[in-house]
């Protein structure tokens, strides 16, 4: 057995210093238990203790979700909004033409007064409008009427009943591109090809 003679630490909890009989060394004595060692005792450790102070790490640890402050909230609404595209200034007055529209499967509304369900493709579209294009050009002084009797035939558009006549309307009346196109010819003139959501169109301009 060992008997230190040097001064005694602090114990756990019921634990105490006691001499000897002859007072020549001291031993640990538990209070609470009558248990007597020369060893001195391991101390306690306080399990909950422990954890409260894990947690109170882990608490400090995490970031905080401060929400902004006013002054950047304001900040933030004042920013620009995004300013709508501009197209650019459009021609003023009305045009009048009349046009064969030819849908297809990618078209707005596939369906038209000819076919409940259209089933051809863009590229077909475009085919069958080259062959009448090309017939009307050929067709040369007659090219007005033979557009109409066409338009009357061909056309996916209501408006092959008027044998294709748009009647008159203004840039803004139709889709950018078909305006373009139409405003862009000269009377009796044929376009090319122009495609919408609607189809695929063919015009030529009346007045």
């Amino acid at each position: 057995m060992s008997s230190s003679t040097g001064p005694p630490e602090p114990l756990p909890p019921d634990w105490v210093v006691k001499r000897t009989k002859d007072d020549s060394h001291f031993y640990y004595y538990n209070m609470a238990t009558g248990e007597s060692t020369w060893s001195k005792p391991a101390p306690v450790i306080d399990v909950s203790a422990v954890a409260d102070l894990a947690g109170a790490i882990l608490t400090a640890k995490k970031p905080s979700k401060k929400r902004p402050k006013e002054d950047e909230k304001h900040k933030e609404s004042k920013r620009p909004k995004k300013e709508k595209k501009d197209d650019g200034p459009t021609p003023e007055g009305k045009v009048r033409v009349m046009h064969i529209l030819k849908k297809h499967i990618g078209s707005s509304r596939p369906s038209s007064w000819k076919e409940k369900v259209i089933k051809r493709t863009i590229e077909e579209a475009h085919i069958e409008l080259e062959e009448l294009r090309g017939m009307i050009l050929e067709a040369g002084g007659e090219m007005i009427e033979t557009f109409k009797s066409l338009a009357s035939e061909e056309s996916d558009c209501s408006s092959a009943k008027k044998q294709g006549d748009l009647g008159f309307f203004e840039f803004k009346k139709m889709k950018r591109n078909f305006s373009e196109i139409a405003f862009g010819l000269e009377i009796g003139g044929l376009s090319k090809l122009v495609e919408t959501s609607s189809g695929v169109h063919l015009i030529c301009r009346l007045e």
